[in-house]
């Protein structure tokens, strides 16, 4: 009965413990939920919040990693052709940006993947048809009901920018099909989703390599183009997944940001290393001087013209699978390229150069989740561009098609374009993302992703 009792009467501390709860926009702890220690799209916390402890809603070091990567393959599609990257050769670090750009923004969606359909506390505790609430039983069908859309309009959108005919591999078709394919994982275990990253990184290489064997004549602009082509799905959809992982670590905290860049470096080491240590190991030239794959210098770009063994002289009619012939002269059945699953080259395609690009890129989100606040003013162009990156990416191929039909017909328009389209991308950028907010693109994309929901609660954007 003295039990019943004090369950029916709560002391004082009860109810101060109850109290503490209940106080909007104050956190007890790490464990207080989801918002306690990760990024969220809409701030740190799902109740209103004190202006002096309000946190941005947005990851500035995301939006600037984002900004680096699409201005990174502006400089790979628009920049001239150049040798392959040398420490010690500085005409040759432009090309440092050569496939590593892409997997940075690869990335970097995952890692918004994340932080689009994380669960988070409800906006109102009390409604529970808000399908943002993670006790809704709807809310992790709205969440894979939108990804499923907005796949489905970065599909629509890739396909437009590939009938522009430009020599740049739109890497928006294989977007799309990550997407989808990361549905069933949006709310596995992080170690499941880390095994199926692994296992994607590993296989997908030799499954496009074989793939491209197989169906070297198939006519299907689908295979070509997303499952076998400069971006294969099943072995981006790895690098997808990392991001998947990372957006689930709290990102806002400097030890992880730490952590991050030390996990870049040491995967660019295994990565680049291994791989040349392999090749030496097989009697292999450091060099590609298979064709497995990769186009040529630029991120996508096919026919850039590389100074490397392998890549140069590929033009645009190459940019599908390139398989190595056996025997020499025509080969109507060509074997599988194993040389090239050892290539370290921008654009093999290869486990070691995945790698390698992959630690460059957490390299890179580290440091650009340590420094984006710090550098205030002078990053904020930069920030704007990974705001607005859609639009940024779709508008560089719109301006490369119109530069190239009017020009002298080169494949690339050298520096000066590259120059202003990367300086006119911030300043467009910078004041439309300050006073009109979304880019078009976005909107576009977000709009139609949230088409097919009911009425309900909108929780802003990342």
């Amino acid at each position: 009965m003295t039990t019943s009792t004090a369950r029916r009467t709560p002391g004082p501390l009860a109810s101060l413990r109850r109290s503490t709860r209940r106080s909007p926009g104050r956190s007890p702890g790490p464990v207080a939920g989801p918002s306690a220690d990760r990024p969220s799209a809409d701030g740190p916390s799902a109740g209103p919040a004190p202006a002096s402890s309000a946190r941005p809603s947005r990851l500035d070091g995301l939006d600037l990693a984002r900004g680096l990567a699409v201005l990174g393959m502006v400089v790979a599609h628009l920049g001239p052709p150049h040798p392959d990257f040398d420490w010690a050769r500085p005409d040759t670090w432009a090309a440092v940006v050569d496939g590593r750009s892409a997997v940075l923004f690869a990335l970097c969606a995952g890692v918004s993947l994340t932080l689009m359909t994380r669960p988070r506390p409800a906006s109102d505790p009390s409604d529970p048809s808000d399908p943002s609430d993670p006790s809704a039983p709807e809310g992790l069908v709205v969440h894979r009901r939108r990804v499923l859309v907005r796949a489905v309009a970065l599909f629509v959108l890739g396909s437009l920018l590939t009938v522009l005919d430009t020599p740049v591999q739109v890497i928006l078709p294989t977007y799309a099909v990550c997407f989808v394919a990361t549905i069933p994982l949006l709310r596995a275990r992080t170690r499941t989703v880390a095994g199926v990253a692994a296992a994607a990184l590993v296989t997908g290489p030799v499954c496009t390599a074989v793939g491209r064997s197989v169906l070297h004549d198939a006519s299907d602009p689908l295979v070509h183009g997303v499952l076998l082509g400069a971006y294969p799905g099943i072995t981006w959809w790895g690098v997808v997944l990392v991001g998947l992982v990372v957006g689930r670590l709290p990102l806002r905290r400097t030890r992880v940001h730490l952590l991050l860049l030390a996990a870049g470096i040491a995967a660019e080491v295994v990565g680049y290393g291994g791989g040349v240590l392999v090749r030496a190991a097989l009697g292999l030239p450091p060099g590609d001087t298979s064709a497995s794959g990769s186009t040529s210098t630029g991120s996508g770009t096919a026919g850039a013209g590389s100074a490397g063994a392998g890549s140069a002289g590929t033009s645009p009619a190459d940019a599908g699978p390139h398989l190595v012939p056996q025997g020499g002269g025509t080969v109507e059945h060509p074997g599988v390229d194993w040389a090239g699953l050892t290539s370290v080259q921008p654009h093999a395609g290869s486990t070691p150069e995945l790698l390698g690009a992959l630690g460059v890129a957490l390299a890179v989100l580290a440091l650009s989740l340590l420094t984006a606040r710090r550098a205030g003013v002078l990053l904020a162009p930069v920030r704007a561009v990974g705001a607005l990156a859609l639009t940024v990416y779709a508008a560089h191929i719109v301006v490369y098609a119109a530069l190239d039909a009017t020009g002298d017909g080169h494949w690339h328009t050298g520096w000066t374009a590259t120059l202003l389209v990367v300086v006119g991308a911030g300043l467009v950028a910078t004041p439309w993302r300050r006073w009109i907010g979304t880019g078009p693109l976005e909107r576009l994309v977000r709009r139609t992703s949230r088409s097919l929901d009911g009425p309900g609660p909108r929780s802003r954007p990342h």
